[in-house]
């Protein structure tokens, strides 16, 4: 079951990679807006929750972590505008390693919630992430600075930092199927409140027609994406939380093998810088991303 647990936390990293490339996409080709983008996006979030009651049964969540069902909602309506506005700033796949950014804060939540302790190789395997990440992210010129998607994405990894935990939290109460399904609920509840919004309202009503004639490209990546949001919550219930964090640190490698695909299928539709010079960087800092991954996931 542990090795299960393992593969199972691979299956996040593959299938968010498809999705952040397709988030990538309707950010810049066709909504401007971030909050007609998260709307619209939305929309085929329930077919995720919907498809566990095909998994097994869904039980109401005890009251003590119905908090924390409530708080992982919050979290995954509040990262995505700091993602979005990153997605127009820099390349997929340094937006989807900067994902790793969240590793900062995690072992330190993960220890004052649910007192999970890491070794010191482990730590170790934290550090190269982290810094592997703050390398893609350098920009040359006069004078050598960070560009403004780290201080995005270092926004976002705070936020989801917390997500994480708080699913180990419910999980020591009830069963994964039921710890999704609720906090998706919750999170799919949430992001309709943008409609209160006058000036969102008017946008999401005006790009309507996009939406209705790319409406079955949102159904096939909501595949992946919700195989990217469920493959987790089952891989918590058998595996800790710095491990499955640490897992999915790989997915910034699955976003530059899909990007290159579909960018030699489709054309240059995707936002991914392709140069000799800018693969060999990233190769070697995903390079040692995975021997971080290694180091983080060893017992």
């Amino acid at each position: 079951m542990y090795i299960i647990g393992i593969l199972a936390a691979f299956i996040s990293p593959a299938a968010h990679a498809l999705s952040n490339i397709f988030d990538a996409y309707i950010t810049g080709t066709l909504f401007k807006k971030t909050a007609t983008t998260i709307f619209y996006a939305n929309i085929t979030n329930i077919l995720g929750p919907l498809a566990l009651f095909f998994i097994g049964p869904v039980q109401f969540l005890p009251a003590s972590v119905i908090p924390y069902a409530i708080l992982i909602s919050l979290i995954n309506f509040g990262y995505l505008f700091p993602y979005y506005s990153a997605l127009k700033t820099t390349d997929t796949s340094i937006v989807a390693a900067l994902f790793s950014l969240e590793k900062i804060f995690i072992p330190f939540w993960a220890y004052l919630i649910v007192n999970e302790i890491l070794q010191p190789a482990q730590y170790t395997g934290l550090g190269i992430i982290i810094v592997a990440s703050l390398i893609l992210n350098l920009e040359s010129g006069k004078s050598i600075k960070i560009n403004k998607g780290f201080w995005l994405m270092l926004l976002t990894a705070v936020i989801l930092s917390f997500e994480n935990v708080f699913y180990k939290k419910i999980l020591q109460q009830t069963d994964w199927i039921s710890a999704a399904f609720w906090s998706a609920v919750l999170t799919f509840c949430l992001r309709w409140t943008i409609l209160l919004s006058k000036t969102a309202r008017q946008d999401i009503i005006k790009n309507f027609p996009k939406y209705k004639t790319n409406f079955s490209k949102f159904c096939f990546i909501e595949i992946f994406e919700q195989l990217g949001n469920l493959a987790p919550v089952f891989a918590l219930s058998v595996i800790p939380v710095l491990m499955e964090t640490s897992i999915s640190s790989t997915q910034p490698i699955f976003v530059i093998i899909f990007g290159y695909l579909l960018t030699q299928i489709f054309g240059r539709r995707f936002r991914e810088n392709l140069t000799h010079k800018e693969i060999i960087k990233k190769l070697i800092c995903f390079i040692f991303i995975g021997i971080g991954v290694n180091l983080a996931i060893s017992r």
